[in-house]
């Protein structure tokens, strides 16, 4: 049961946020919009035996206080609700606009360990997520980050599908991991190729070395050095194989190229293919090329099997 009143300001308790989950800050948005119409819809308010504390509207309590009203026309719910029911009466009044990750992650946290099994998915699809159990970890790693990665998250500069990876690094390397992705501006794409490299690394004690290597090249001030830097590094590690090959690659491709061969590997030695192409205007080049190749072509596949 609920009923309509109006109520001191100051009889609100504005620190407390156990059922809000709106996320950043909303007053500044709304102080505008109650200086030209007024206050359209009054906050949803729990009555406790200590005082009052905001279910939904924080936004507009909040700018209220701010154009220093001393009332303000609320709804106040006087029945007792569980926990539970009021988290999602807080939810429901909130999906009149899209929530953003951070909501639903703080949303999420908070009732999950009062929710079945059954219900879990079917909050997960309330909030628009995928009912996945990679969604849910992802949604309890943001809660656990602190305001600086929230923003980056919002602002789209960290991946959220990589949040996963959190439970397979110690907090120190995980943090490291995704400072660099944001240091150097990587897409999505780039941050997720990360981590899974990072991760197969872990798995063969070669992450700390790769972690070094990459904080030396964070003092680089030149972004485009430190871009191309980063992705040497990668290469590196990524395909360690082929970063020992380079050189020798290097001298086979020029010994050919001096005899106007072209020789094209796949790329990073994946597979053992290779294309060769010549360009000729008499007989008797072509012949010289072949006649090359048939006394070098074996540098050509040397490089496959030292």
């Amino acid at each position: 049961m609920k009923s309509y009143k109006e109520v001191p300001l100051a009889s609100i308790d504005l620190l407390n946020r156990d059922y809000l989950h709106s996320y950043p800050e909303r007053s500044s948005f709304l102080i505008q919009s109650i200086k030209e119409v007024g206050l359209l819809q009054p906050p949803l308010l729990l009555e406790k035996p200590d005082g009052l504390i905001i279910i939904c509207g924080e936004g507009r309590v909040k700018a209220c206080l701010e154009l220093e009203f001393e009332y303000l026309p609320c709804l106040i719910l006087k029945d007792r609700y569980s926990d539970k029911d009021l988290f999602f009466i807080s939810l429901q009044s909130n999906l009149f606009r899209p929530l953003n990750l951070v909501e639903k992650a703080t949303f999420f946290n908070k009732v999950y360990h009062l929710l079945s099994e059954d219900e879990i998915p079917k909050t997960l699809n309330l909030l628009n997520l995928p009912a996945h159990l990679n969604t849910i970890q992802t949604l309890l790693v943001i809660n656990k980050l602190n305001e600086d990665y929230k923003k980056l998250i919002l602002n789209e500069k960290i991946n959220p599908q990589i949040l996963k990876y959190c439970e397979n690094f110690d907090e120190k390397s995980f943090l490291n991991l995704l400072n660099i992705g944001v240091k150097l501006s990587l897409s999505f794409s780039e941050q997720r190729e990360l981590f899974e490299l990072a991760y197969d690394l872990m798995r063969v004690d070669k992450l700390e070395e790769f972690l070094e290597e990459l904080s030396q090249l964070l003092d680089l001030e030149d972004y485009n050095q430190k871009k191309k830097a980063y992705k040497e590094a990668f290469m590196k590690f990524r395909y360690p194989f082929y970063s020992q090959k380079w050189k020798r690659l290097k001298e086979i491709k020029s010994l050919f190229t001096a005899k106007g061969i072209e020789v094209q590997y796949v790329p990073y030695l994946e597979e053992r293919d290779v294309e060769i192409r010549f360009k000729v205007e008499r007989l008797e080049d072509f012949e010289k090329r072949i006649n090359f190749l048939r006394n070098h072509g074996r540098e050509i596949f040397s490089i496959f099997d030292e």
